[in-house]
């Protein structure tokens, strides 16, 4: 971890088009209080509304906050304030910040291709919202009753502890061969109406994977609108983001307040919430426990992804992100403690309600938000009104999240073509939405979900431990931590946490690593209920987790060969930062530069740089070299 020598690599001419050799203008946000409100409605996603909940439940009640927490504490919080301070730092998105080590520069593209997979499920989860909301608006909420066309002979109105064919409503023929290829559900078992509404009528699921059946108008309606509200809120950048935030990351806490609340008011709440809390610390014995506590620390605070370095760089340079990085950690681990006491508040009283253990309505992901929580709303008074709210929320969450991803894939693209594309962003901005929703029409499919899932199960879970760790490594090991902790002393006016610095040297990557090796050895396939995916479509599925990953060896390898040298000096050359490497505004680079300088040896520079002269310089008693 010792400060290695500053040597600065001479590539960055030909990799920044001539960006060294103009003023660029670059967005800030206009409040302190809109970033908060960004990064907040961006790490707190739908993850911890309908995933964490579940997973505390399934896996030891509050026993599981034990491991959740000591996730967040040791790989989470050291991984956000790096991500957070090196976006500060440069003024730079995700994929042009890795200059500080153009090795692994494939980091940077590897969480572009990242944010513009994942942004698509996101969006889908938004159109879906968008098709309940307009259903809310309906006299009767049509998710509560049997006998519309997309109804089986197995349909009942609600969840019973006493559940029988013969009330069931009895349909045509057509309807029973639908019955025949849902290879999804058991065979003779009765469907609550919420559950056939999402397969039926809003998914119109097909019979596997290889089947995609026929695309839906009235998801490629809703996808389309979900696309064209993210290009609203986006065709402006921060600017319109920033005053965006103020509802969409507001109001979710609003409306989960008003559930939590009417929720505790209904029998059964209490033992819901004890369901939740009640902890079994036998669990914590087993490996996968820690494994998923571990996951869903990544995603409840979304690192790795590369929105929490973009967002950031639109921050004044010395803005104290250490204080920022703390208040969202504490916020955003509230609200998925939060997210759960609303969500089995709900349950308890659905479950008092059908006179079942609460374990029988558990759910999470998909089937929390569209099938168990829009059957409990169902049994409010005014159901239309809170499934209006409902809706909204999901709505809110899920463009918040949308923000930071797509911005990701925004800012990379403007950041490599600055002269063409600065004055341009409403543009880019419609291009890459449109594009997604290109993208998103096999969604749109009755094998969409399917889609969905495997892209869901595959594509981030293996990704983020891999560059989570390279992280660690790139910036503390090779950039050095006592040279990153000058950085984040002339940024904030104090250094590198020593606990931190600590944590993300020696046990983050490790703890990432051993991660990564056990998820191969326990990571079970996925499956979407009763249906278990071909062997063809787990193979696609580890493809799609490795082609996301590739551009690390690739850039890697690309970075070492063009160098010059013996195998240590290309090494060296490949390692060291990019002459581009550091602040984006000349007063800021010039400062740090000095700072630089000043360090224990002289500064070698290499090939041609405008922050020397041709000659030797003095800058305030320092010595600058050129080589």
């Amino acid at each position: 971890m010792s400060e290695p020598d500053v040597f600065l690599n001479a590539d960055s001419q030909a990799s920044t088009n001539g960006k060294n050799d103009q003023v660029r203008t670059r967005e800030v946000w206009s409040r302190k209080r809109e970033y908060i409100l960004s990064l907040l409605g961006f790490a707190v996603g739908l993850g911890s509304l309908w995933r964490f909940p579940y997973l505390c439940k399934r896996n030891g009640g509050g026993a599981f906050l034990i491991p959740y927490f000591a996730g967040i504490f040791t790989c989470s919080v050291p991984l956000f304030f790096l991500e957070a301070s090196i976006g500060q730092f440069t003024s730079r998105s995700a994929l042009h910040v890795w200059s500080i080590c153009p090795l692994l520069k494939g980091i940077g593209i590897t969480q572009v291709v990242a944010s513009f997979t994942s942004v698509l499920p996101y969006n889908l989860i938004i159109a879906w919202s968008i098709y309940y909301l307009y259903q809310s608006f309906w006299p009767v909420l049509p998710w509560t009753t049997c006998g519309n066309w997309w109804n089986t002979p197995l349909c009942i109105t609600k969840l019973s502890s006493n559940i029988s064919t013969t009330d069931a409503y009895l349909s045509n023929s057509a309807e029973d061969h639908r019955l025949l290829n849902s290879v999804w559900r058991k065979p003779n078992v009765t469907l609550t109406a919420s559950e056939e509404f999402w397969q039926y009528n809003t998914l119109r699921v097909s019979s596997g994977i290889g089947n995609f059946g026929t695309v839906q108008v009235h998801l490629v309606v809703c996808i389309l609108i979900s696309w064209f509200l993210a290009f609203l809120c986006m065709m402006k950048g921060v600017k319109s983001v920033g005053k965006v935030v103020y509802v969409t990351a507001l109001l979710p806490y609003v409306l989960l307040t008003a559930l939590l609340v009417k929720s505790c008011m209904m029998p059964g709440a209490g033992e819901g919430i004890l369901y939740f809390l009640r902890p079994d610390f036998s669990r914590l014995g087993n490996a996968q426990v820690w494994l998923e506590a571990l996951l869903q620390g990544f995603y409840s605070m979304s690192t790795t992804y590369g929105g929490l370095i973009t967002m950031s760089s639109y921050n004044n340079f010395n803005n104290n992100c250490f204080r920022d990085v703390m208040l969202l950690t504490a916020i955003g681990e509230a609200s998925s403690i939060f997210c759960g006491l609303v969500v089995f508040s709900t349950l308890g009283f659905m479950a008092h309600q059908a006179q079942i253990h609460i374990s029988e309505v558990v759910s999470s992901g998909s089937g929390l938000g569209f099938i168990i929580y829009p059957e409990a709303i169902a049994q409010l008074p005014f159901s239309q009104m809170w499934a209006v709210l409902f809706f909204i929320m999901l709505l809110t969450i899920g463009i918040d999240s949308v923000f930071g991803i797509l911005e990701t894939v925004i800012a990379a693209i403007i950041e490599t073509y600055p002269k063409v594309l600065q004055h341009r962003r409403v543009y880019v901005t419609a291009g890459v939405c449109l594009l997604n929703f290109a993208i998103s029409i096999p969604y749109a499919t009755q094998g969409g979900v399917y889609l969905f899932q495997l892209l869901d199960w595959y594509a981030s879970s293996f990704n983020v431990l891999i560059v989570g760790c390279l992280e660690c490594v790139a910036i503390n090991w090779i950039y050095g931590s006592e040279r990153f902790s000058n950085d984040v002393e002339m940024m904030m006016g104090r250094r590198y946490p020593w606990v931190l610095k600590v944590l993300s040297s020696y046990f983050t990557p490790v703890i990432l690593f051993a991660s990564l090796i056990l998820s191969l050895f326990v990571y079970n396939p996925p499956s979407y209920g009763e249906y278990i995916y071909p062997e063809y479509a787990k193979v696609i599925g580890i493809l799609m987790a490795v082609v996301m990953s590739l551009p690390i060896p690739v850039m890697l390898v690309y970075q070492f060969i063009k160098q010059e040298g013996t195998f240590l000096e290309r090494l060296r050359l490949a390692s060291s930062p990019s002459t581009d490497w550091g602040p984006l505004l000349p007063e800021d680079k010039e400062r740090y530069l000095q700072k630089m300088h000043c360090q224990a040896e002289p500064l070698i520079l290499t090939g041609n740089s405008h922050d020397a002269d041709e000659n030797t310089q003095e800058t305030q008693g320092c010595v600058i070299t050129e080589a």
